[in-house]
């Protein structure tokens, strides 16, 4: 049981360097950030589709299953759909990125109310925080095709508060139980 806590522990580490990271490459290079993972999404899409297809032509004709290839067809025109329509991906991407900044800010206000458990005075400063990223989670899904420079820098910021609140709630969180 305490090897799956400590990966849990690692695991919450990493998705918030992860999101400082992303969250700064938001802020700094917008543009070229977006393009690149819409990209990167459509490669990974078109390699699947591909290596569908090239599974399905492979299989002994009487072996074959229609599933692969539809499978193999999908990906590819998901890949072709990324790649011809970038701006509306982009949209969707926004919007999928509000949910998720909403669902991240409120485990971390649930996580904030932990500390206020445990006595620890940083809870409040958490709890504001992740008050903001919901908020900006929220201002995201509302508006999300007015994507401008100014609103992938404020992406980036939220996603950057979103990686540093988690280290902030984990890092005292950990103080609190060895207190405890």
């Amino acid at each position: 049981m305490q090897s799956f806590l400590n990966v849990v522990k690692s695991n919450i580490v990493a998705q918030a360097i992860i999101s400082i990271v992303v969250g700064l490459l938001l802020m700094f290079w917008p543009g070229i950030t977006i393009v690149t993972v819409l990209y990167l999404v459509g490669v990974v899409f078109a390699v699947m589709g591909i290596s569908s297809l090239v599974s399905y032509f492979r299989t002994p004709e009487a072996e074959r299953q229609v599933g692969v290839v539809a499978t193999g067809v999908f990906f590819c025109l998901v890949a072709l759909i990324v790649f011809l329509f970038p701006q509306v991906i982009a949209g969707f991407f926004s919007v999928v990125l509000g949910i998720i900044l909403v669902i991240c800010g409120a485990v971390n206000a649930v996580r904030s109310g932990e500390l206020k458990k445990y006595g620890e005075r940083s809870w409040g400063f958490s709890m504001g925080l992740s008050v903001l990223i919901i908020i900006g989670g929220l201002v995201i899904i509302v508006n999300p095709f007015e994507t401008t420079s100014l609103f992938v820098f404020i992406l980036g910021l939220i996603i950057a508060a979103n990686g540093i609140v988690d280290l902030i709630v984990d890092a005292e969180l950990r103080k609190a139980i060895k207190k405890a």
